[in-house]
């Protein structure tokens, strides 16, 4: 009990002030009120998003309104002093040694980090939840459908689940105070990396992080055994970020059989390295229509720039992965369609976007749009620039930093075609 005490400490703020780092505001007004309700708060997102840093920050909001430190419980189960004891029985041990620690009577805020660590850890919660001790459950973790299957079982109902991004462009500016959209579309959003003055260790931090979670949040977690044959197909489909995927050519290119080309996917959607963004109908047969494949997009730009080398001469692709993400961070689906020669890059609710790299527009983004609005009435238009602003056209930099409502607005001033 000694030691978990002495584990814990290390974690937890008891006896010391907490470093938070720069506030994240915009998670942390979203959350924060919802510790007020019961349900198990999750926080979900790629590793080195920033979960951990945001959970030291809602920590210090709790303490700033009067919460005392000694009803928080932090768990990081990445610790080492953990490794060997990574089952359902640990919380019992964390949560017993605490309370004889902390002697807290009042409202326990148990934090648990990287939850799925544990197996069967929702079974653990359930319980917990159920026979209604006072504890309030806040976790993280770095796996979508992991997490995602486990709270569609056990916890229905009884979990409120939050998507941490790396650092969105507003909140790039905010902390580097230098606002530049270049190093933005280059380095990405990860908040170390962002805060890094070196561009060489820039590049050795993404490197670090890729690789981290390639290993940690796939081939570790997945038992993956011909590791050289996934990470080919990872960096594959990040050089190739926006791209239409085909399983069937994937296949035939690195002889690997279709079953498991497909797992391997579904494994890096999983660890938030990839989105899909599925053909748009309104038939559930021709969404799923095998001839209508998917485009694979990474989530963070960096990752494309260390995986890519001629990622920064494309600006096209840069430009539409940055547009990608920036709506990742608002919309669960998000689609894209084509006939002919006709594309519209992303739908999301009832607007239709196209992105280019210049302020020359090509007829062809607007035929795009003119001949999907022909087939599906009552969309808005908009076409993302470089700097062009004029009806329905609005340059990179402003969609980026543009709240949600202030789009809507934009788009009631553009004509509909």
């Amino acid at each position: 009990m000694n030691a978990i005490i002495e584990i814990l400490k290390k974690w937890n703020f008891w006896e010391k002030e907490i470093d938070s780092g720069i506030k994240r505001e915009v998670y942390i007004k979203r959350i924060l009120p919802y510790f007020e309700r019961k349900e198990v708060i999750v926080l979900k997102g790629i590793r080195r998003s920033g979960k951990s840093t945001i959970i030291k920050q809602l920590i210090s909001e709790l303490i700033k309104n009067g919460v005392s430190k000694k009803q928080i419980l932090y768990l990081n189960l990445e610790d080492y002093g953990f490794a060997d004891n990574l089952t359902i029985r640990l919380f019992d041990e964390v949560f017993e040694a605490y309370k004889k620690y902390s002697k807290n009577k009042k409202k326990t805020y148990f934090f648990i980090d990287e939850v799925q660590k544990v197996p069967s850890w929702e079974m653990w919660l359930r319980t917990k939840y159920d026979i209604n001790e006072n504890i309030k459950f806040i976790i993280s973790g770095s796996s979508a459908s992991l997490l995602s299957k486990e709270l569609s079982t056990l916890l229905t109902g009884r979990n409120l689940s939050f998507t941490i991004m790396p650092l969105s462009f507003n909140e790039y500016i905010y902390f580097t105070k230098d606002g530049s959209l270049e190093k933005y579309l280059k380095y990405g959003g990860f908040p170390e990396v962002v805060l890094e003055k070196s561009e060489e260790k820039k590049e050795y931090l993404l490197q670090q992080y890729f690789e981290d979670i390639i290993h940690k949040d796939i081939i570790d977690r997945y038992t993956v055994r011909n590791t050289k044959q996934i990470i080919n197909v990872v960096r594959y489909l990040i050089s190739a970020s926006g791209a239409k995927i085909s399983i069937n050519k994937l296949s035939n290119v690195f002889g690997i059989a279709k079953d498991t080309l497909q797992t391997y996917i579904n494994y890096m959607i999983d660890a938030y390295l990839l989105f899909e963004v599925s053909y748009f109908s309104y038939s559930i047969k021709i969404k799923h229509d095998v001839t209508k494949l998917p485009k694979l997009y990474c989530l963070d730009h960096g990752f494309v720039n260390i995986v890519n080398t001629k990622y920064s001469e494309n600006r096209g692709q840069m430009f539409e992965n940055a547009v990608l993400i920036k709506l990742a961070g608002k919309y669960k689906e998000i689609s894209y369609w084509g006939e002919l020669h006709s594309e519209v890059d992303f739908i999301i609710e009832k607007i239709a976007i196209n992105v280019t790299a210049t302020d020359k527009i090509h007829e062809r983004e607007r035929k795009g749009l003119e001949d999907f609005n022909k087939k599906h009435k009552g969309f808005n238009s908009v076409i993302i620039s470089t700097s062009l602003k004029k009806e329905n056209i609005m340059p990179l930099i402003e969609f980026l930093k543009v709240d949600h409502l202030s789009f809507f607005s934009f788009l009631q001033k553009s004509p509909l075609y």
